[in-house]
């Protein structure tokens, strides 16, 4: 576990400790609650918070509140009238879970809100039924996540299962009390715990001791498998040596066969049952199901093995401790998700840094040339790509071939995150030099390995010199050949001549890259007819060619870049990718890239990026009479 997330956990139990700790030691209920409340905000990070309780006619009192903006001041008229949260709970829609609700308070209230305006309503129960709500406020954008929302749920569940240890101690016997505190203990022991099973175990000897049974037990029920399994148990007699946990009943996972409580089990109902259960020759018995996010999990149950009556104070007891047994499988289930998505995120970064290393290791310095690049996935590892390769120098001038039609430049757009990574040729003493961009239709791990595919075969089809259509006609049969996924990349592939500035190139259905021209102070995107590699066997790719004056830039770039979304949902397209390049055409290629950036995040305003972004930018020195 990463320190942060360690430091995390332990401040979480450290809060949920004091907290338990407060409800251990409660006599006063509304004293109770103000204290519980602070630790209770303080565990969701937050700083304002309040607490219901429901009476006997079911009108609800404000019993405690914490930090609470001055439009919402006590006694005053925002605590009058209807009650959205109080209306759900009510109605039974918020028995089981908490909701994330529009808080009817503060939208009616006037004053300084402190920016609040949604609360999170979790339900205080206890096995006597609904006895409050508790709420935690926060700004209309605040979230809470997954693993807050089950903290405040156990919260819930402690302030009820406090709230009726209080109940009890005013009206029940010390013993009563005794029975509490021990369930408040075993509550923070479970919460401590490091495993599972030992917790579990614990948990069955201290319901055997509080109900004075014979025996307890947790029986899970093993739906995949049709059985039901004894996971847990204390009291039990069990043979010597047996695997745990133990098969208790291998033809159907629920104890369906058992009554919920009876005073005396008749000799016919134990002949009935599976072997292990018969063994047990219990009598008096009382189970409760258990239930995980409203899914039966098994079955908590205590016994006799002579006929006792268990009493519904007893049955309200085991249904507390059926509640801890729910927080301590739903505590689990979250420390391996947790567990799961750090070694998810540990694997995701291992791609990304092998990713990486597909991307050159820095530019490629040439003479009359500026080059910058810029990559940054969408997710920790993308299917953009850029390359340089150096070539060896032709004898054959692109002129000669009769395919060839000299045309304006054209432009495109993509963007990304520069990244460092491992070893490409040095190009510096090259003649000519290729220059990938390519996108792969996909995100995420899918598009980087079928990145890394095609990128292998570009540079081993390209390394030899031959022409761009000629490269993109063999890479497209090689990657046909080679995936079997059903992805496919778009690619633009050219050939700059160093000294002379002539650029070929071919254009496999990725956007056009865009050529801001000095002499005529316009930008042209590069046209070529080509398209996708990856799903046609035999498709053809034009080639065309133009000069790179000095004073020219080229901008190569993914649809990262001008498929970037608003909150209105437009397109930040190639039209301002176009007002960019010329209004900053003058800058060097790195200003050039960061000058796009921040455009494109400014119109984003806060979306999240949805695609990988890349941007490769080439500008040839103008020479120094030009003006």
């Amino acid at each position: 576990m990463p320190p942060f997330d360690r430091q995390q956990r332990n401040n979480d139990l450290a809060i949920l400790s004091a907290l338990a700790e407060t409800l251990h030691h409660a006599v006063d209920l509304r004293e109770t609650l103000d204290i519980a409340l602070g630790h209770i905000v303080d565990l969701m990070g937050l700083t304002t918070g309040w607490i219901f309780l429901k009476d006997e006619s079911d009108h609800y009192t404000l019993a405690a509140r914490h930090h609470v903006p001055p439009a919402l001041a006590y006694p005053g008229p925002a605590w009058d009238g209807d009650c959205t949260c109080q209306d759900l709970c009510q109605a039974g829609k918020l028995e089981h879970s908490v909701a994330m609700l529009e808080c009817s308070r503060l939208r009616d209230a006037v004053g300084d809100k402190r920016g609040l305006a949604q609360h999170a309503s979790v339900p205080i129960t206890s096995t006597d039924g609904l006895l409050g709500l508790l709420n935690v406020a926060t700004t209309r954008w605040g979230r809470l996540a997954p693993a807050d929302l089950q903290l405040l749920t156990i919260a819930g569940h402690m302030l009820g299962m406090a709230m009726a240890r209080l109940h009890l101690y005013a009206q029940v016997k010390v013993r009563r009390v005794q029975e509490q505190r021990a369930l408040l203990s075993l509550s923070q022991d479970l919460l401590m715990s490091e495993s599972l099973e030992p917790a579990l175990q614990r948990l069955t000897r201290v319901g055997t001791r509080l109900l004075e049974a014979d025996a307890c037990a947790f029986v899970e029920a093993d739906e995949l498998a049709g059985r039901a399994v004894l996971r847990a148990a204390h009291g039990w007699q069990l043979p010597a040596h047996a695997p745990w946990p133990l098969p208790l009943d291998p033809s159907s996972p629920h104890l369906w066969y058992l009554p919920e409580r009876t005073t005396s089990l008749s000799d016919e109902a134990l002949a009935e049952l599976p072997p292990l259960l018969r063994q047990q020759h219990f009598k008096g018995y009382l189970g409760l199901p258990v239930e995980l996010g409203g899914v039966p999990v098994g079955t908590l149950m205590v016994a006799s093995r002579s006929p006792r009556q268990f009493l519904d104070d007893e049955a309200q007891l085991l249904g507390i401790l059926s509640n801890l047994l729910v927080q301590t499988l739903e505590r689990e289930r979250l420390q391996y998700e947790a567990m799961a998505r750090e070694k998810l995120e540990q694997e995701l970064e291992l791609a990304r840094e092998i990713q990486a290393s597909f991307l050159p290791n820095c530019c490629p310095v040439m003479a009359g040339y500026q080059i910058e690049a810029y990559y940054r996935a969408a997710r920790q590892v993308g299917g953009d790509f850029y390359d340089f390769i150096p070539l060896p120098a032709r004898s054959t001038p692109l002129s000669a071939f009769p395919s060839v039609q000299a045309q304006s430049s054209s432009v495109v757009y993509r963007g990304g995150t520069r990244i460092a990574t491992p070893e490409s040729p040095d190009p510096s003493t090259a003649q000519r030099i290729g220059v990938v961009i390519a996108d792969v239709t996909d995100k995420g791990v899918p598009a980087a390995l079928f990145m890394a595919l095609s990128r292998t075969l570009l540079r081993a089809t390209a390394i030899d010199g031959r022409r761009p259509d000629e490269v993109l006609e063999r890479a497209n049969r090689l990657i046909l050949a080679d995936s079997r996924a059903g992805l496919f990349v778009t690619c633009f592939y050219a050939i700059i001549e160093i000294n002379t500035g002539l650029v070929s190139f071919a254009n496999g259905g990725h956007n056009y890259p865009l050529l801001w021209q000095a002499a005529t102070r316009t930008v042209r995107p590069l046209r070529a007819q080509g398209i996708v590699l990856g799903i046609v066997p035999e498709p053809t790719f034009e080639l065309q060619e133009f000069v790179m004056a000095p004073g020219d830039v080229l901008l190569f770039y993914t649809d990262g870049i001008t498929e970037a979304m608003n909150q209105a949902r437009e397109l930040f397209g190639d039209e301002r990718l176009t007002e960019v390049l010329i209004a900053n055409h003058q800058r060097s290629p790195e200003e050039i890239i960061q000058a796009i950036l921040a455009r494109v995040t400014a119109f984003a305003n806060g979306q999240n990026q949805s695609d990988d972004i890349t941007m490769v930018v080439i500008k040839r020195n103008a020479t120094p009479s030009a003006g």
